[in-house]
Parts: structure tokens; sequence; C-alpha cells
């Protein structure tokens, strides 16, 4: 499955399940709502019967030579005056009261129109606390009941030692419209919130998508051979990071391979030159017409020119391997200030056939557990490397020293210098011998990237400090 239907299809699976928890949530506030408001309305219902209460115990207390029905009058007063103020402060379109006997009920209020509604519903079981559903002049009308015990209380002739209980009804034509507007508004917040979801994850995907396929597209071009192929890189998101990612991989890939290109060309013409100088002489030999005489010079320049093919094969597989790791480190306890003394008496010789002084300041730095074929190699291809661009009567010192735990070895010539822009390439195959020209050419040119393997191998560090016209010092860092 793609990215961008999985995108829609996990938006849209909680969308819905936004909504049913929404329309779950808005019917547990609906019932908590409705539970409140009817709470609300039998407290009003309980307030307005305490007022009536005392409005009937005042009324008779006031008027105790009043006849019963003169009382009746009066308390009736007195109730319509209280219902109409209940009514009012609680917005209800009914609040009725009654008194309710063993014999039935009978009316407080003026041409009452809930309570004659609620007849058929009023014997059924416990009143108190109760709510109906009625129709009231063609209207559905939910009625809230509340039945207060009053006591014994006369208010006809023929009915003493009644006792008596008040009915307080109140109804209202909507069942709580506020409850209603509340679910509506939740459910139309969680239709539209989920709707936006869907057409935000919409667009997301298509446009993720989008961008997504054109970086595909980008890499299988890269991979059928379109060098050029660039992926889009626009904006400042992660998609965006990718692409230059991409691109930057990209062109370094291109530079890995321009310098490959260039490194076979120059072993190319490396190798053509002492093989056109063997093949010539190989073919003289064969004709004969070389003259006797010239036989030692010929053989001398055979090999000459078989060494340097030698030492270039050798440094090419020797650069394979240290690239590919397939070769080990075998590390034991050396004096390294006499195995680097012992190297640079070996090139000595070398030194003073070519005029170049060769000086030292090596400082005993003690046992090092390390291995000592390949710091030799580091730091005989330092030294031959120096000797190639140090001219007649120049000079290359070596130095060894410990500073913090570390040795630094040092070789440092007064050769013509490198410019401060090829100092990061310098480690490059064959950068320094295609860019300068060296005053002997012998060698493979690959020696600095050799020692450059060599030493990280090792987990040591290697660098270059350079002036034009004055030196190069190439330092090898490793530690103890």
């Amino acid at each position: 499955m793609s990215l961008r239907r999985r995108i829609l299809r996990g938006t849209l699976i909680v969308a819905a399940v936004t909504l049913l928890v929404g329309v779950a949530g808005g019917a547990a506030i609906q019932r908590e709502v409705r539970r409140a408001a009817q709470e609300d309305v039998f407290r009003q219902a309980g307030e307005t019967a305490a007022l009536i209460q005392d409005e009937i115990a005042s009324t008779l207390t006031a008027n105790p030579g009043d006849r019963p029905t003169e009382a009746l009058r009066r308390v009736q007063t007195g109730v319509s005056r209280i219902l109409r103020i209940t009514a009012r402060l609680g917005d209800h379109d009914f609040v009725e009261a009654a008194t309710l006997t063993p014999r039935g009920l009978n009316g407080l209020t003026d041409e009452p129109e809930l309570i004659p509604a609620l007849l058929d519903q009023l014997g059924n079981g416990e009143l108190d606390r109760t709510r109906f559903e009625v129709e009231v002049g063609g209207d559905a009308v939910v009625a809230s009941v509340r039945v207060i015990p009053l006591g014994d209380q006369i208010f006809a002739e023929g009915s003493a030692g009644e006792r008596l209980s008040l009915l307080i009804a109140i109804g209202n034509r909507q069942d709580f419209a506020i409850v209603a507007v509340v679910s509506r508004v939740i459910i139309l917040a969680l239709v539209i919130g989920a709707g936006l979801a869907v057409i935000l994850a919409f667009a997301l995907s298509r446009g993720l998508g989008r961008r997504l396929e054109d970086l595909a597209r980008a890499a299988r071009s890269y991979a059928d051979g379109d060098f050029g192929a660039r992926a889009p890189a626009e904006g400042h998101d992660e998609l965006a990071a990718v692409g230059h990612a991409f691109n930057d991989m990209a062109a370094d890939l291109d530079e890995v391979r321009r310098r490959e290109r260039d490194f076979l060309m120059s072993v190319g013409h490396d190798l053509r030159t002492p093989l056109t100088t063997i093949r010539g002489y190989a073919e003289a030999l064969n004709s004969g017409v070389v003259n006797p005489d010239d036989l030692p010079h010929i053989s001398e320049v055979l090999h000459r020119q078989t060494g340097r093919l030698s030492r270039l094969i050798e440094d090419l597989m020797l650069l394979a391997r240290l690239e590919a790791r397939e070769f080990s480190l075998r590390n034991e306890p050396v004096d390294l200030a006499a195995h680097v003394k012992e190297i640079v008496e070996a090139h000595r010789v070398r030194a003073d056939q070519v005029r170049v002084r060769v000086e030292t300041e090596i400082q005993p730095v003690g046992m090092i557990l390390i291995d000592p074929d390949r710091i030799g190699q580091v730091a005989g291809n330092l030294l031959d490397n120096a000797m190639r661009y140090t001219p007649e009567a120049g000079s290359v010192t070596v130095s060894l020293q410990e500073s913090d735990g570390r040795v630094e070895l040092t070789v440092a010539d007064s050769g013509p210098g490198i410019d401060a822009d090829d100092i990061p390439h310098v480690f490059e195959r064959l950068y320094v011998a295609q860019r300068y020209q060296a005053v002997r050419p012998e060698g493979s040119g690959l020696g600095l990237s050799i020692v450059k393997e060599l030493v990280d191998a090792m987990g040591g560090d290697v660098r270059v400090t350079s002036e034009p016209a004055v030196g190069t010092t190439v330092t090898v860092v490793l530690g103890i």
C-alpha cells in the first residue's frame, strides 16, 4: 500500500474514532445536563412547595375565624401568586399546585391545564420526584412532579382530620432545549473537525506522494545512468532535507567518478611511460641493432623502469587492500624512536645521492604497542614523498616526540610547498602528483594516500601544513 493511501486510511480511522468518541461524549454530556436540569426543576418544585406551605400556615393563622371555603379562597390567592413568581423566575410554561388527599386532588391553581393532563398517570406508584411526558393543548410537555406532605389541614367542610400532601407540577413544552443545542454544537463541531482532518490528510498525502514520486523518479534515473538527475528540494521540511541529501550524494558520487577517471588516466599514463621505454629497448635488442657498449646503460634503464612499474603495482594493490580493510595490524612492543632512526638511516643513502640533507630530532618515547611494519611504511612513504619534492641542497627533517599521551611523527621538507586550496585534497590518490611537478619523478604518487589509510587504520590522525616556497610538514599523531 502506498504512503498516500496509508495516510488517508489512518486519517479516516482517526476521524471515525473521533466521531464515535464525540457522539458518545455528547450523549454523556446530554445525559448529565438533562439530569442536572431535572434536579434543578425538582429543587424549584420543592422550594415552591415550601413557600406554599408557609403561605397556607400564615393564612390560616392570620384568619382563624374564617370558614373553610373562605380559608381555601385566601390560600388559592396566595398560592397563585407564588406559582406565577416561580414560573417567571424559572422560565417554565406551566407551574401548578394541588392538594392530594386519599380521596383525590383539590386544585389550588386557577384554570389548571397541566394537572388535568396528568390525572391518568398520577395514580401509579410513587409520585414524588417523578417525570412525565404528556400532551397539553396539542403540545408535548415534559412535567416534573414533587409531592410534599403538609400534615392535617382543613379546607372544606366535612374533611376534618384528613392528612394532606401538596403536589407541585412544573412543565415545559421543550425538553431542556439547551441539551439539544449543546448536543448539536458538539456533533457539528466533530463532523466539521473530522471533515477538515480528512481534507487536510488528502492534501498532505497528495503533496507528500507527489514529492516522494519525484524523489523516486530521480533515484531511478540516476541508477539508470542519468548522472545529471537531481531530486526536487523545495521547502525546509524533512522531505526537502532528503532531497538535499540525495543531491549532495549525487554530487559526491560525481566527484568520486571524476577522481576515479582521473586516477585511471594517471595510472595509465604512469604505466605507459615505463612500458614504452621497456618495449623500445626490447625491440632494439630483438632486432640486434644495439651496440654492445650500450648494454650496461640499457640494463640500468630497464632495471629502473621495471622497478618503477613494480612500485606502482605494489602501491596500487596495497592501497586497494587498505581501502577494503583487507589487512590486519600485528601490534607488538616497539622502541619507536630506535625504529624511526633505522628507517631514516635506510633512506640516508638515497638522500646523499640526490644531495638532500636529512636531519633528525628524535626524542625517546619508550616502548609503544604498534605494528612495526605499518609504521615503517608510514615513515618510509613520508620520507620518499619529501625527497621527491625537495630540491638539491634542500633538507628533510624527521621529528618524533611525546605530548599529552600521544606520539607525534613529523616529516618536514624545504620543497616548493602546497597552496592552501590544495591542502584538503593532498591525501587523494595522485592529487599532488598531478598538481605539482616533482623534482625527482620517482615512485607511484600514491604515498600520501597510503599513509592516510594506514594512520586511520591505526586509530591516529594525520595533518598537513604548508607554505608555498617554504616547504611542507606532515604530522602523524598516534595514541600510546
